[in-house]
């Protein structure tokens, strides 16, 4: 299940993960999360001022589920491009043309049901600051997180996704 927030109160700004990953905190820090193509700045004033566990010169940063959740909570950073793939047990080893991205990939508006990683249990998609795809493997805790984000848009083909 894929669902798509944008233009929501429900958010303080539209890639907000504090508020994002509040709801689901259990199953979040029950994954190992790869992270890539990221891109984030922080609006508080809070230090420190970077994430070291994300912060990585290489393809992609692999991030305890309770690290990425401690990371972000009670924090106001702003994620203005960014794939995080949650995956339960050992996070393959990916080549550049295997690992997830954001800025630029179509297939994200023409196959919204897809996920980027076949392990994926839920891919959280930042999208030009603007909007966040969320998807879930598991289509009961999709409804769960449309319960709370009400705002949420369920996408299931190209037609239902915003003009790229």
């Amino acid at each position: 299940m894929t669902i798509l927030l944008e233009n929501t109160a429900q958010l303080r700004w539209q890639t907000d993960l504090s508020l994002l990953l509040h709801p689901m905190k259990q199953r979040v820090i029950a994954l190992n999360w790869l992270v890539a193509d990221l891109e984030y700045h922080f609006i508080d004033n809070k230090q420190p001022r970077a994430i070291t566990a994300w912060d990585t010169e290489e393809l992609y940063a692999i991030v305890p589920g309770q690290e990425l959740y401690d990371s972000v909570a009670d924090r106001d950073i702003q994620i203005i491009w960014g794939a995080f793939c949650g995956i339960a047990g050992d996070i393959p080893n990916l080549t550049e043309d295997e690992a997830p991205y954001v800025d630029g990939n179509e297939k994200l508006w023409a196959k919204p049901e897809a996920f980027q990683l076949a392990s994926s249990a839920i891919e959280i998609v930042c999208c030009d600051s603007s909007l966040t795809l969320v998807k879930f493997r598991d289509e009961s805790l999709g409804r769960q997180f449309l319960e709370i984000f009400s705002d949420g848009k369920i996408m299931q083909s190209s037609d239902d996704m915003p003009q790229r």
